[in-house]
């Protein structure tokens, strides 16, 4: 992350997402590093009808994406090497410094090492061995209740990966993982687990020429209302509702800025 990727300010995230316990392994947090944060705010404002709350200025200003009165996300400005946004998500680890010296152990390059960010806790930002980004936390009150997600949050995070073995072993090793084959896919697919709790999913890259990619999901009550918002409000639609995914209850979105984001209807 560049410098701006550092919060100068600090909005009270942790004491209003944050529960007494922790669950290790999640993802338990959402940052959206993004070259243009005033298209990013109006493009979620529009979709999903989140509120951005600004904190702090200039160069150290950041935005809270917040739905009703809950944050649920982050947003920073940051120029990217090929000028596109991207969503970084936050996995709950006991300890971070060590959890990020194991990361570069096995080949990651660290991005921001650990660090202590006041209302938040300590957090660092990875590229693991693929260049798939993602963070490490831990939140100084304890992680957000498990459960399934309120419509317009984010309901979970899935690794694109060109390299799904040694991605395994990757996070396994640093987060602690076991990864789990199974056939409820029509693809190949992979759960990371710790132990009998579900944390991400996994499944070979299907754009093989573009480097690893962490994508977040947002559960939507309308998938076709959805997609004509986003549509509507500059996103590009890269992969349709289909059939063969999922009953067709899923969609990829690429945003104004160039991250990919994933919208599923989703009830149990």
């Amino acid at each position: 992350m560049g410098n701006s990727c550092t919060p100068g300010a600090t909005p009270p995230i942790a004491s209003q997402i944050g529960e007494s316990t922790y669950t290790p392994g999640k993802v338990v947090w959402h940052d959206l590093a993004s070259p243009n944060p005033e298209a990013s705010a109006a493009f979620y404002e529009s979709v999903f009808g989140w509120t951005t709350v600004p904190y702090g200025d200039g160069e150290k200003r950041v935005w809270v994406f917040k739905q009703g009165d809950l944050p649920v996300a982050l947003m920073a400005y940051y120029q990217t090497e090929n000028g596109s946004g991207e969503w970084i998500g936050a996995i709950s680890v006991p300890d971070v410094t060590e959890a990020t010296d194991k990361a570069k152990s096995q080949g990651a390059k660290v991005i921001r090492k650990a660090m202590n960010v006041d209302e938040r806790g300590s957090i660092s930002f990875i590229q693991d061995p693929q260049g798939a980004s993602i963070s490490l936390i831990k939140l100084t009150n304890g992680d957000p209740k498990p459960g399934l997600a309120e419509m317009n949050t984010f309901l979970g995070q899935e690794l694109w990966s060109n390299d799904p073995t040694q991605s395994a072993s990757f996070y396994s090793s640093v987060v602690g993982y076991t990864a789990e084959e199974t056939d409820d896919q029509k693809v190949p697919y992979t759960i990371f687990k710790m132990g009998d709790m579900n944390c991400a999913g996994m499944l070979k890259n299907p754009a093989p020429s573009v480097r690893s990619h962490w994508v977040p999901y947002i559960r939507v009550s309308n998938l076709t209302e959805t997609l004509e918002k986003a549509t509507r409000a500059g996103a590009k639609v890269l992969v349709e509702p289909s059939p063969e995914i999922r009953n067709g209850n899923v969609a990829l979105l690429m945003d104004p800025t160039g991250a990919p984001i994933a919208v599923q209807v989703y009830n149990r």
